[in-house]
């Protein structure tokens, strides 16, 4: 359903950009456990023995993009030891069963953040731009989310690394895209 409206890319680039972004990905599952000063020097190993194979540049621009994320403030909580990484989420939402895994997911006493990471080198500038599929998907684990922990008030962002952006999305949009969750739908 999403088509994207520039042009696609070169031939074998596509596979170079999922394959930054599962080493990307990872980065973001093990760095946020290790105290910052030791972030840097442990994204560079890894990356060198996971992506030996890539231009030190590449993996150094990476790590960068990580550490950048992992350092900005208001993003402190998603990557706290508070919060959980990579979190299987399953409920039967009006008799529909929702399944999938949570990026991040802080879970707190009056709320709940769900964080999904994106790493395409094209990142929305607003959650206007966010792509169709992103915010169903974003819609549906709020709504497995809702019947998990239902006295509480859950939100939803996407992180989009190449940038780095986090971008909430309102409970207006989640709430229009969940309507679309129903088996009558």
């Amino acid at each position: 359903e999403d088509v994207s409206p520039v042009l696609p890319l070169p031939s074998g680039a596509a596979m170079e950009a999922a394959r930054r972004g599962t080493l990307v990905h990872r980065l973001f599952e093990r760095l946020p456990e290790l105290p910052p000063t030791e972030r840097e020097n442990a994204a560079l190993r890894w990356l060198e023995r996971q992506a030996a194979d890539m231009p030190a540049p590449m993996r150094e621009e990476m790590a960068r993009s990580v550490l950048g994320v992992l350092g900005t403030p208001e993003w402190a909580s998603i990557f706290s030891p508070a919060a959980l990484a990579e979190v299987p989420l399953a409920a039967v939402v009006d008799g529909q069963v929702i399944a999938g895994t949570a990026d991040r997911l802080l879970v707190e006493a009056r709320e709940v953040l769900i964080v999904d990471f994106k790493t395409t080198t094209r990142p929305p500038s607003s959650v206007d731009e966010v792509p169709l599929a992103s915010l169903r998907q974003m819609a549906a684990y709020v709504a497995a989310l809702e019947r998990i922990y239902p006295a509480r008030e859950i939100r939803a962002a996407l992180l989009y690394s190449h940038a780095p952006r986090l971008i909430a999305l309102p409970p207006e949009t989640i709430a229009a895209h969940k309507a679309a969750l129903s088996p009558a739908q």
